[in-house]
């Protein structure tokens, strides 16, 4: 049976910070992330849905957590990935944008790193304001330089919230997409792009993820087979916590896509490749199978 979502409320949301707590307390090395914003967050989840995937904080490694085969270790990688850019380019940007925000902790974790930069978090208004409770419940207090902007991308245009941002002669900026981009259709990611594209000074960079477009249409791939690992289960997983998949790109139109708004690819890690990043052992042997659907894009603005 299908969930139906909230108006407003991600489920999504809430499952990528209980997953990204359950990576907090790993004693596996390779597994192991430093959120422990999302394990604080994670405590105060009183959905029925939350209270459903909380069996790893009573220790439970058999607990489903509603999610396909490889989406925990993508969620670990895919934390890796950022937070290795995010700490790598500290204090190049004057201003970095969280789009889908969610339950984003970057602007707490990193504040040391990031104290120059002014760092505005954007998702839906319902979604925000649950944030916003839930970080006042657990008694932490948003950085001085987080700024909260509520925007609709399915009704609101990102380009009229960035023209009230004036930019300096030379700022640059950095633009996160994190677990989005999939749940938008393909005109508001069109003019999520644009936007961007339209803001951005030379040097800027945007990090995002996205969904294989086989995972959209009928040619979902079954079985074992490493393109398809769990990408099926994926789309059944999406859909029984009341949410779809509308966006897709084809893997070998990423660097076509990026060119039409300006920017250049600077890495590109599919699942083969964040797998043999994030999950080899010291014979260079990956440990894991991460799932096909989903895969990652870190890029920069081109000279104009």
């Amino acid at each position: 049976m299908t969930k139906q979502a909230k108006p407003g409320f991600s489920s999504a949301a809430e499952l990528t910070c209980l997953l990204r707590a359950k990576s907090y307390g790993e004693k596996r090395p390779l597994f192991k992330t430093d959120d422990y914003v999302a394990v604080i967050l994670s405590q105060s989840f009183h959905s029925a849905f939350s209270l459903q995937q909380k069996a790893f904080l009573l220790g439970d490694e058999s607990a489903n957590f509603a999610t396909a085969p490889g989406i925990y270790e993508y969620i670990v990688a895919r934390t890796r990935f950022i937070d290795d850019i995010v700490k790598k380019t500290a204090g190049r940007f004057s201003k970095i944008f969280i789009l889908g925000a969610g339950y984003d902790s970057r602007a707490i974790r990193f504040y040391p790193a990031l104290q120059h930069s002014l760092i505005y978090e954007i998702d839906r208004p319902l979604m925000q304001q649950h944030k916003i409770k839930k970080l006042a419940e657990c008694d932490i207090t948003p950085p001085s330089n987080l700024r909260f902007l509520p925007i609709d991308f399915n009704q609101q245009n990102l380009s009229d919230a960035l023209a009230q941002i004036p930019l300096q002669t030379g700022d640059k900026c950095l633009f996160l997409l994190e677990g989005l981009l999939m749940y938008l259709e393909p005109a508001h990611v069109k003019n999520l792009f644009n936007a961007i594209s339209d803001y951005s000074s030379d040097g800027s960079q945007i990090i995002f993820d996205f969904v294989n477009q086989h995972a959209l249409t009928e040619e979902i791939l079954f079985g074992g087979d490493e393109a398809g690992y769990g990408v099926k289960e994926s789309v059944d997983c999406v859909r029984r916590i009341g949410e779809k998949w509308t966006f897709g790109i084809a893997a070998a139109e990423v660097e076509k896509v990026l060119q039409q708004y300006g920017f250049a690819l600077l890495d590109y890690a599919d699942a083969s490749k964040l797998a043999a990043r994030f999950f080899a052992d010291e014979r260079g042997r990956c440990q894991v199978k991460i799932n096909a659907a989903p895969a990652l894009v870190y890029a920069s603005r081109e000279k104009s």
